[in-house]
């Protein structure tokens, strides 16, 4: 009890404080401890989308490309093969082209192999980030920090799913952060509630490598982030555990 009301209280001051420029909207955190991930909760008795965010769409083809890649991923099978079944699986969605600037650059496995295999990829991808302001990658170290804090409490995923809808909300009314960051962030928060819906019980690293795979390819395009986030989970989850 003492450790989820310390969480609660934490992640409170934490939105209190994460901009200097404006006071973001306090949000309380209920989190639900159980010994499972999964078996107090049917995932599909809601849904992981949010349609209040303008870049869901990342997201939810972020999803299907997984859903159909492990009902139909061979058993064994190298890295640079997943990847490219992901490639070939998301350019089958109609909604794929659009998300793709004039030129889409084939996901390189390095890439892909860096992300899931360095320590603290994640704020070694935001940090050297060109693109984002300095507010914006506050904003994404915070969540990242919360979100750690949630999963070590055993939450819910429904309970991480509503932080990370609240979370959003904090963005879309931010004056502090520019439209480019806005996409980035909310592109990412797309993915990482996604992931949330799709992660492994025990698998504490999913959501985190979504977002850090959207922010290297969000420069890119949204297509390349959505690839390469895809890309991370399905390479990361066919390592035995």
């Amino acid at each position: 009890m003492k450790k989820l009301l310390s969480l609660s209280l934490f992640l409170s001051l934490t939105f209190l404080s994460c901009s200097t420029d404006e006071d973001l909207e306090n949000i309380e955190l209920q989190s639900e401890t159980s010994t499972s991930l999964s078996l107090k909760e049917n995932p599909h008795n809601w849904n992981p989308a949010n349609t209040a965010n303008s870049y869901d769409a990342a997201g939810s083809l972020y999803r299907k490309i997984l859903e159909e890649y492990y009902d139909n991923a061979p058993t064994s099978t190298t890295p640079s093969q997943i990847i490219s079944d992901v490639e070939t699986i998301a350019n089958s969605f109609s909604e794929f082209t659009p998300m793709k600037n004039n030129i889409y650059m084939p996901l390189a496995y390095s890439n892909i192999n860096w992300i899931l295999n360095t320590s603290d990829s994640y704020h070694i991808a935001i940090t050297n980030n060109t693109v984002l302001s300095s507010t914006a990658k506050n904003q994404l170290e915070i969540l990242a920090a919360n979100l750690t804090l949630l999963i070590d409490a055993e939450a819910s995923a429904k309970n991480i799913h509503d932080h990370i809808v609240g979370f959003e909300a904090t963005i879309v009314s931010s004056q502090a952060l520019t439209a480019n960051d806005k996409k980035a962030i909310l592109t990412s928060t797309s993915i990482a509630r996604h992931a949330n819906y799709l992660r492994r019980k025990g698998r504490r690293w999913d959501i985190h490598h979504g977002i850090t795979g959207c922010i290297q390819g969000d420069t890119e395009s949204m297509a390349k982030a959505v690839t390469t986030a895809a890309s991370v989970n399905a390479v990361g989850n066919s390592v035995a555990e």
